[in-house]
């Protein structure tokens, strides 16, 4: 018995059109991904955020392609189950909510790929990212500490939604520490004032033309004013009636 199958209803050139986009897309992500990897040039965590930066473009792009190509069909299956419809955007709340995330977190360019970031409760460095989550290597939870702990989380794009993304990146060479020095109410700490004062600038005087370039840098990339990066040196009491010197250095 010979089975006579009747292939007409396919729609052979929407199936077409759609191999083929998919088969340039990957080819052209493997190319452009061959060629960041050869550039040896770039640090790896530029070449991590070219490469996903490619990836997520010819996701979107596919995407794209892939709702055009099919629009008629895909109308027609969207108007005969339209309930369907209604109960899988309710199931899928949290993947449209992703997708929003990724949206804020484009169009704001609030990080990328080897930025340093803080987010619902996550500090480390993004090693990559996409439509539906943030990948990032953890730091410790000590407080001011940026050491790797060899962990990775992987948080959903949904969280920037709801929690403030804060992008660490500056803290790599520079930051602004204070620490305390502590004297005896007996000590004339007012006396030496001028002398501890240049103590402090002249260990940090081969630091200050740096400071003052990152400083500038800062303040134009994050549109804030910031503090000045010169050392200062504040002379306080405790509540027991010591001296307490604060420095603070950039």
């Amino acid at each position: 018995m010979i089975l006579d199958l009747n292939l007409s209803w396919l729609p052979v050139p929407d199936l077409v059109a759609t191999l083929t986009v998919l088969l340039v897309l990957v080819i052209v992500r493997f190319v452009a991904s061959r060629a960041i990897q050869a550039r040896s040039e770039l640090a790896p965590y530029q070449q991590r955020r070219w490469i996903a930066t490619v990836r997520n473009v010819c996701l979107a792009f596919g995407v794209v392609a892939l709702a055009l190509i099919w629009a008629p069909q895909l109308q027609t299956f969207a108007l005969s189950l339209t309930a369907v419809a209604v109960a899988i955007v309710v199931a899928t709340k949290e993947l449209l909510l992703c997708f929003s995330g990724a949206f804020l977190r484009a169009s704001s360019r609030a990080f990328s790929v080897g930025d340093w970031i803080e987010v619902a409760g996550v500090r480390g460095e993004v090693v990559d990212h996409n439509l539906f989550a943030t990948t990032v290597h953890e730091f410790d939870n000590a407080p001011g500490s940026y050491n790797f702990i060899g962990r990775t989380a992987v948080v959903p794009n949904s969280a920037l939604l709801t929690s403030p993304a804060r992008n660490l990146s500056s803290h790599r060479n520079h930051i602004y520490h204070s620490f305390e020095i502590t004297f005896p109410a007996t000590a004339d700490v007012f006396a030496n004032r001028g002398k501890i004062e240049r103590i402090v600038r002249t260990h940090v005087a081969r630091y200050e033309e740096a400071a003052r370039r990152a400083n500038a840098a800062m303040k134009q990339e994050a549109g804030v004013d910031l503090l000045d990066p010169a050392a200062r040196v504040r002379f306080m009491t405790t509540d027991i009636g010591n001296h307490r010197v604060l420095v603070t250095l950039f």
